[in-house]
């Protein structure tokens, strides 16, 4: 049985989210060894096969096709390009990652659930924003931060900090200056970006629990600690009521 993470928002018992770890899948080598990504180098056959077991647990599971945008797709949808996605129905909502923060979402009402790939790029260009305003909840939101990497295994440089300024300077306190150099934290920039469009039930990273992927080689796949390596996938959905 795959080792999982099942995150749970308190009083939404109809509400499921599961977070996959690295654990007991069939991936060998760096992508050891439940990777969830056909385009990362790894063996189709291994990935197919964990793909399929993952499926036995999760069965109404919808990819999208990630790009580090900023666009919003709804399920059911012949378009599967974007980096987030929700849906009213009883489809489960994934994103993939290997350092960029998942974030799941649903409502007081159940009434939808969305997740989002949040890497800087797709932050920057207002994902979360796009998502909220797609889907015009009747109801607070909620939000749960998966695993990403943490502040101090993240560093950037001026420009990048002075890219992030001109967008929105309330962003400085996801930032920590190191002499020239800056560390960037995506868990505190995405809660200033929920805050300010009124999501305040923020769960998960930065919050009850600490997911850094770089640090934590044993759960977790990361991109910038390994280069090579496999991905990680964030799920949501209704479950039926």
């Amino acid at each position: 049985m795959t080792k999982f993470i099942t995150p749970k928002f308190v009083d939404l018992d109809h509400i499921k989210m599961i977070q996959t770890t690295r654990h007991l899948g069939f991936s060998k080598g760096r992508f050891d060894s439940f990777n969830l990504s056909s385009s990362v180098g790894d063996n189709n056959d291994h990935v197919d096969k964990n793909e399929n077991l993952l499926l036995k647990k999760v069965p109404n599971l919808q990819w999208i096709f990630q790009e580090h945008g900023n666009k919003v797709v709804e399920l059911p949808s012949n378009n599967l390009i974007g980096d987030a996605v929700f849906t009213k129905k009883n489809i489960v909502c994934a994103v993939r990652t290997a350092d960029c923060l998942p974030i799941l979402l649903t409502n007081k009402n159940m009434s939808f659930v969305a997740a989002i790939h949040a890497g800087w790029r797709s932050l920057a260009l207002g994902i979360i924003e796009n998502t909220i305003i797609s889907i015009s909840s009747n109801s607070e939101v909620y939000a749960w931060l998966g695993p990403s990497i943490s502040i101090e295994n993240y560093e950037v440089g001026k420009e990048f900090y002075n890219y992030f300024m001109n967008i929105d300077d309330d962003l400085s306190n996801a930032f920590l200056k190191i002499d020239d150099k800056y560390k960037f934290s995506l868990p505190i920039a995405a809660r200033i970006k929920l805050n300010k469009i009124g999501v305040n039930k923020i769960y998960g990273s930065t919050v009850d629990q600490d997911f850094c992927t770089f640090n934590d080689d044993k759960r977790f796949y990361s991109y910038r600690r390994d280069k090579t390596t496999g991905r990680m996938a964030s799920m949501i959905w209704i479950n039926d009521i």
